[in-house]
This record gives structure tokens, sequence and C-alpha cells, in this order.
């Protein structure tokens, strides 16, 4: 049946709160519980298509008739931090080096999905990353770099996806930048003790939004990760979503 709201208003008339909000709240019992199908123009599209989804609260994960959402945030609370260090490579000259590479994921910044047709995936990953100052490697200002990463059962070694390319900084009054990038920040030479801006000017929140396209039906890992160049570093408030839509022609 179509929609018939309760007050119409007149041109050169005072517009009446309790006439509004008996509009609005006719509106939300009809797109809510009125709708029937003899609404819609046949063959356009049906209720199916309208649905809820199905929700896990365990993973945050939730599906659609025409994809699927994960999605994760954790805040600066200090036991949700995902901590990683460059120790684990195999000598503190490898550690620092501007060519080694040894990847460590964030907690709960990633998940393995299952596509069950062809479709793209749109990702988004916020984070503030601290890389604290070395204590037995060369301070340097080190650039530590975040991608998206993902591998396959075809191909289990995890790839590196280069538009997500993200710069993290050791935080330290060490006056230049031993790493690939400068930070671009200022040392306060003249002052001592140095104020905590000398060592935190560093920090940055990092983040991006990139969508994978063109991905065929099958299984996927997905996570964000991080090349140490620092002995101690943790990912602190982070936010992490991965959307999955199926092409049209899979949708029913």
């Amino acid at each position: 049946m179509p929609f018939s709201k309760p007050y119409t208003y007149v041109d050169g008339t005072v517009i009446s709160s309790t006439d509004q909000n008996s509009n609005d709240d006719a509106a939300k019992i009809y797109v809510n519980q009125g709708s029937i199908q003899a609404d819609y123009v046949n063959e356009a599209f049906d209720t199916s298509d309208i649905q809820r989804g199905e929700l896990d609260p365990i993973t945050n994960h939730h599906q659609f008739t025409s994809g699927e959402v994960w999605g994760r945030f954790n805040d600066s609370v200090a036991r949700d931090r995902s901590y990683f260090t460059a120790h684990t490579k195999t000598n503190d000259l490898v550690q620092i080096s501007n060519t080694s590479q040894q990847y460590q994921s964030f907690y709960e910044c990633g998940d393995t999905v299952v596509m069950e047709h062809d479709g793209a995936i749109f990702f988004t990953f916020g984070g503030l990353v601290i890389c604290s100052s070395n204590d037995v490697n060369i301070k340097g200002k080190w650039d530590s770099r975040v991608y998206l990463m993902f591998a396959t059962d075809a191909s289990p070694q995890p790839q590196i996806i280069q538009g997500t390319r993200c710069y993290v900084f050791e935080e330290t009054t060490a006056t230049a930048s031993a790493g690939t990038v400068d930070p671009g920040s200022f040392n306060f030479t003249a002052v001592t003790p140095p104020p905590r801006d000398d060592f935190n000017q560093n920090r940055r929140w990092v983040q991006f939004q990139w969508m994978v396209q063109n991905l065929s039906a099958g299984t996927y890992k997905f996570f964000v990760a991080v090349n140490s160049k620092v002995e101690i570093g943790f990912a602190s408030a982070r936010q992490f979503t991965m959307e999955v839509f199926y092409d049209e022609k899979f949708v029913a």
C-alpha cells in the first residue's frame, strides 16, 4: 500500500512539532513494517533483497545478501596494544637494515575471507603506531613500514599491496634520519633536558582505504603488518574493516 502521511503542510502555516513528529513516526512504521510485495515494481527486486543479514558477534562478521563485513576497533587501553620488535631478525645489523624485511601482523587487524563468488574487498585501516627509541641498536629515526598484505592457498607467502604503504618512525632525538625516509621533525638541541615533544614529534596516525578488485572466488588471508626497525614498538588505538562486494551477476 502507498504511504500516506497523517499531516499535509499548507503554505503559509506555522509548522507544529506535534504534526512533524506524527509524520516521522508514520514514516518509520511504514518503512519497517508497512511495506508489502505489491508496493514494489514487478521483477525489480523482492523482499529477499531486504534483510538484516547474519551477525557473528565473536568475530564481528556480518553477512549480507550481496556481501560481507568484518570489523574491529581497539582504543588506547594498554592491554589492547599490539607489540612488535626487530629482535626477531638474525642480528643487530639486519634489524636496522634498509633492505631486510620481516613483517609482523597487528592483532585484530586481519582475517581469513572465503569469497563465495568473484568480487572485490574494500579495506579501511587507521592506527597510532608507536616506535620507541632503540637502546642497543643505533638510534636514527628509523622508518618502519606498514602495509596491507595477503596470502592464498596457492601462494602462501604473504605479498605486499604497495598502494597501502605507511611509515612510522622511531621516537628519538637523533639529529638525522638513518632510514630511507626522513620524518622531517625538528630537534630542540638548545634545550636541556629536551622537552617531551622532542621524542614524540615523529609520532603519526597512519591510515589508508583501499579497494582490491577482480578477486576470484576462493580463500584469502588479509592482514596489516609492520617491518620493524626498532626494538620495541606497538600499535595503540586502531581500527580495521573489510567489506566484501560480490559482482552483480552473482547477486540473486
